[in-house]
């Protein structure tokens, strides 16, 4: 037994491991435990050497942010990790004892080394670091460290979330611009297009600050199919890749069990113009729900209900039933809100679907 113990400590040792994951055959994993089997291998190596290295005692923790912190660890990812301690002497040295077997291995390592004040500056600055410490996981060492590390990040995401929408939306766009909508591409890109994994990411992020709901079932069940597609792509292609080309779109549906590429095609059209909608009713909501400042705001209060059409108005930036409106009695009234919200080019209010969505036929 100790033997087998430290061979696996060794990182060329989970190379092979993980290509053992990995390679075709009887004994092969679906997408969803191949990621849970892919974390659990990477997180007892990291348990493992993290102790060798010094990460042990009080001060000091190796956490995971991420695929691995999410436990959504894709084949040939990265491993986003952070060192975190409390001013702790020789840290360089430990931190070289953790990534240089990492490098050498030829394995994919995002990394940084902070204490938990230069990690919530880094964050206050930096969009993409403040998502990741959203994820944190305790790996190795003093979870008194990892736990304040996440506790600040998520109350220092929670205080100051509504000041950094105009940023979320910038950037949001920004990358929707590079890599298209997953629903219109021939070859989508799974994580960055618009619909895919990093929308899912923010929505996470939203709900975390208290802004909006935790993402639906359907947004649940979106983000299942966006994960095992780009499981299954990177297994065919052995490589990291997010986006889907065409000719591997056979071969991964076949692994997902769907008849043909086309199909795979319609099911991730679908699920991304549901992430595309939840994003935009999320950020909708936090906008709305950002306090608003001076005596005009004050005086003001609630926004005006403007008359759109019979039973139709436009309550703020939304389209919603008037109070007197009654759905089950007025069959027309779902065309009529549809009409006013494309002629005013207004979004229909979440709460309006689902009452129009109820008393449908």
């Amino acid at each position: 037994m100790e033997n087998n113990e430290t061979a696996v400590v060794t990182a060329d040792d989970l190379v092979r491991a993980r290509e053992r994951l990995l390679v075709p055959g009887r004994r092969r994993l679906a997408a969803e435990p191949l990621r849970e089997a892919l974390v659990d291998l990477h997180e007892f190596w990291l348990t493992k050497h993290a102790g060798g290295a010094g990460i042990s005692g009080s001060g000091i923790a190796l956490v995971a942010v991420g695929g691995l912190g999410r436990r959504e660890l894709v084949p040939y990812s990265d491993l986003d990790l952070v060192l975190v301690h409390n001013g702790v002497k020789n840290i360089d040295g430990i931190a070289e004892k953790l990534w240089y077997p990492l490098w050498n291995s030829g394995i994919g390592l995002d990394h940084s080394v902070r204490t938990v004040g230069e990690a919530l500056r880094v964050a206050a600055g930096d969009l993409r670091t403040a998502l990741g410490l959203l994820d944190i996981r305790h790996i190795a060492g003093d979870q008194e460290v990892s736990q304040k590390l996440a506790e600040g990040a998520r109350q220092a995401w929670r205080g100051n979330v509504r000041n950094r929408l105009d940023e979320i939306a910038e950037s949001s766009q920004k990358r929707w611009a590079r890599s298209g909508e997953i629903a219109h591409r021939v070859e989508p890109d799974l994580k960055h297009g618009r619909g895919g994994l990093r929308d899912i990411t923010i929505l996470d992020a939203l709900s975390v600050a208290q802004v909006v709901d935790r993402p639906s079932a359907d947004v649940g069940e979106a983000r299942k199919l966006l994960l095992d597609v780009r499981t299954e792509l990177r297994r065919v292609a052995r490589k990291p890749r997010d986006v889907l080309r065409a000719q591997d779109g056979d071969e991964v549906a076949s692994a997902l069990g769907l008849a043909d590429r086309f199909a795979l095609a319609r099911s991730l059209s679908s699920a991304a113009r549901t992430v595309v909608y939840a994003f935009d009713v999320a950020v909708r909501t936090a906008r709305a729900a950002a306090p608003k400042r001076g005596l005009g705001a004050f005086l003001r209060g609630q926004p005006p209900r403007r008359p759109l059409d019979e039973g139709v108005v436009l309550h703020g930036s939304e389209v919603s039933l008037a109070r007197d409106a009654i759905p089950s009695r007025d069959p027309a009234l779902l065309l009529r809100v549809a009409t006013a919200a494309a002629r005013s080019k207004h979004p229909i209010a979440t709460g309006t679907l689902s009452r129009l969505a109820d008393s449908a036929p």
